[in-house]
């Protein structure tokens, strides 16, 4: 949570910078929110489903105002937040494509080394001992060739212009936890969207003689945002369905523990009003008003694998027939979110959070 000390000036410059945006917006469904927030998570080779929804966001014109993303996904975030809107796509492509074509010629790997290095990564966000590392297999690309190509496609000084939020997530190998680097409180660099492993076998990174490595759940950082009526893309190339004959879903876990915080402090806020005025006053009372909030927030889960079988294999398939079927799968998910009648009105009175989901290009009942 922001400190009451730092929220006017917080509140200042963020929420005047989001409230332009939002109203830069065509879509009259997308008026009642001032915070558009794109979250993105690792998956390797199928963050190109991150990149079809994003070009479809950008076709639609919801341009995201608060972007974050991890492994992957960072790499993806850094595009969108690091370019002009009309560049954005192209470059998107670029990347995608040389990433295609370098790691494609590279010698290929059996299905055992896939095995080990994608799972993982994938598993990097899990709290662990910082002897526990990666395979140290050569990767798909180079960690060179990788900073090069993010260097192609990025400019940081937009990114640390401010113009957009941005969050990169990370785990400290250390420590073990989970670390955000925000550009509203660090100078963002190349090493910041490398340390969540965008790919496989790449080596730690080194930030503050703090070593980083592993995937972070982003759509976590979105607690510590001022409030705002907020409508989230969190998109995931890969995401267990929860429950017993599936698996655990790290998104779908923490958006869980998210509505459960925001439902209690709409529901502080509706009780608030029938609170008489002489009793305002009171200091039990007024604590307990202080953590009422009168702010939703719509949570669009797109997923585009939800089948573990073969996903280590799936997660580094960078063929440009596998990229270009993810990215339009990207694209389709999206339209079938923003096309749904009712999954952007307002949440019920009672709820702080709704979640709408499309899997493997379904769409689930809300919940």
């Amino acid at each position: 949570m922001i400190p009451s000390w730092a929220a006017g000036w917080y509140g200042e410059r963020f929420g005047r910078r989001e409230c332009v945006l939002a109203r830069g917006r065509p879509d009259k469904s997308l008026a009642r929110f001032e915070r558009i927030a794109l979250v993105l998570s690792g998956g390797g080779a199928l963050g190109a489903y991150q990149a079809g929804a994003y070009a479809a966001l950008e076709k639609c014109g919801v341009r995201p105002n608060w972007i974050a993303g991890t492994a992957i996904g960072a790499i993806n975030a850094a595009i969108v937040a690091g370019n002009s809107p009309h560049d954005r796509i192209a470059k998107m492509r670029q990347f995608w494509r040389e990433l295609s074509k370098d790691a494609t010629t590279r010698r290929p790997r059996g299905p055992a080394w896939w095995a080990r290095s994608a799972f993982a990564n994938f598993l990097g966000a899990a709290p662990r001992a910082a002897s526990a590392q990666a395979p140290s297999d050569e990767p798909v690309i180079s960690a060179a060739c990788l900073r090069a190509l993010i260097a192609e496609t990025v400019d940081f000084e937009r990114i640390n212009s401010g113009a957009i939020r941005v969050i990169f997530g990370a785990l400290n190998l250390t420590t073990g936890a989970e670390t955000f680097f925000d550009n509203d409180r660090h100078v963002l660099t190349p090493d910041h969207v490398m340390a969540g492993t965008p790919l496989p076998g790449l080596p730690p990174i080194a930030i503050d003689d703090q070593f980083f490595g592993g995937s972070a759940i982003v759509v976590s950082a979105l607690e510590d945002a001022r409030p705002a009526d907020t409508l989230c893309f969190a998109v995931d190339g890969y995401d267990p369905i929860p429950g017993p004959h599936g698996g655990i879903s790290r998104t779908a876990r923490e958006i869980a523990a998210m509505r459960r915080t925001h439902d209690l402090r709409r529901r502080i806020a509706l009780l608030g009003e029938r609170v008489p005025a002489a009793l305002r006053g009171e200091i039990d009372i007024r604590r307990c008003l202080s953590e009422a909030s009168t702010t939703t927030m719509t949570i669009l889960h797109l997923v585009h694998e939800v089948n573990a079988a073969d996903f280590a294999v799936k997660m580094n398939d960078f063929s440009a027939s596998a990229v270009t079927r993810r990215w339009r799968a990207g694209e389709s998910d999206i339209a079938t979110s923003l096309a749904h009648p009712r999954w952007l009105a307002p949440p019920p009175r009672l709820s702080g959070i709704v979640v709408h989901e499309v899997r493997g290009g379904l769409a689930a009942p809300p919940h």
